[in-house]
């Protein structure tokens, strides 16, 4: 809420993937942003028919120039001192996250207040690294470092601190010398046959954590819909515990929801907007 006691209406931009049906990148922080009370500016970075589980596919990369096209007449319309926050999700082009880079740091230079929250969609567990070597590199060289915020799985933490078997809360002190002052590690307990699922937020030395019931299915977008809660609810109170604990519980909701209404994809703008129940 507002110092006014009015809804907390934040302005977003996302910069990320994009699909035609499902719920992923910009389909997916989107409509929970707004849900949420954000204005939210899209760019796309790639612009796909569906998520890469369906047994066919059809899309473009948006080409590095328009990217810098759309983000530049953005700022023609919306002057960087109106912007509260820039989300960076799945870029898997070099050149793309160099024009976002130099996005970054333009707004940074005309409003220095900025929050950049960047989800560093490199790869998991199950699949490894799935974008380019060169692209990987220049998320973690050029965007990590400009984060204020960032919110790896467990791969993608180990493959930015460069040590691919370490446990997960060890990457704690290496995380916090990243760039970013707050990391929020996603998705722990999923890779084994854990009854709960994981979520640990780091800052300033210390470690928070909370935890969800893990159900019975494994449906696309939950890591870019717990990026985009958490800087919505980390922008309202500038509190980790509580961006944290309400993030994770906006997860699990609409998780809870596709299990039961059978869903085929998770649905945001659907949330229930409600107090969170999740342990912490």
């Amino acid at each position: 809420m507002s110092e006014q006691g009015q809804p907390w209406q934040p302005t977003i931009v996302s910069i990320q993937s994009q699909v035609v049906f499902g719920c992923a990148g910009n389909n997916a922080a989107v409509p929970l942003l707004q849900k949420l009370g954000a204005t939210v500016y899209a760019v796309p970075t790639v612009l796909l028919s569906n998520t890469p589980h369906y047994p066919s596919i059809g899309g473009i990369d948006i080409a590095p120039d328009t990217v810098e096209q759309l983000l530049t007449r953005l700022l023609e319309r919306v002057p960087a001192k109106n912007l509260t926050a820039i989300l960076t999700g799945y870029i898997r082009d070099a050149a793309t996250a160099t024009v976002v880079a130099s996005f970054i740091d333009r707004v940074r230079n005309d409003n220095p207040g900025i929050i950049v929250l960047v989800d560093p969609v490199m790869g998991d567990t199950d699949l490894g690294l799935f974008i380019p070597e060169e692209a990987a590199h220049c998320v973690m060289d050029k965007l990590v470092t400009r984060a204020d915020i960032t919110t790896p799985n467990l791969f993608e933490a180990r493959l930015i601190v460069g040590k691919p078997d370490v446990g997960a809360e060890d990457l704690q002190s290496v995380l916090l010398n990243s760039g970013a002052g707050i990391s929020v590690m996603t998705g722990l307990g999923l890779e084994q046959a854990a009854s709960e699922v994981q979520t640990l937020a780091f800052e300033r030395g210390q470690c928070f954590r909370a935890s969800s019931p893990r159900l019975d299915i494994r449906p696309t977008g939950t890591g870019d819909l717990l990026a985009a809660a958490f800087l919505f609810h980390w922008l309202d109170r500038r509190d980790v515990t509580f961006a944290l604990r309400e993030s994770v519980a906006n997860v699990f909701s609409l998780l809870q929801q596709a299990v039961d209404g059978k869903l085929q994809e998770l649905e945001p703008a659907r949330l229930k907007l409600q107090s969170s129940s999740m342990t912490q």
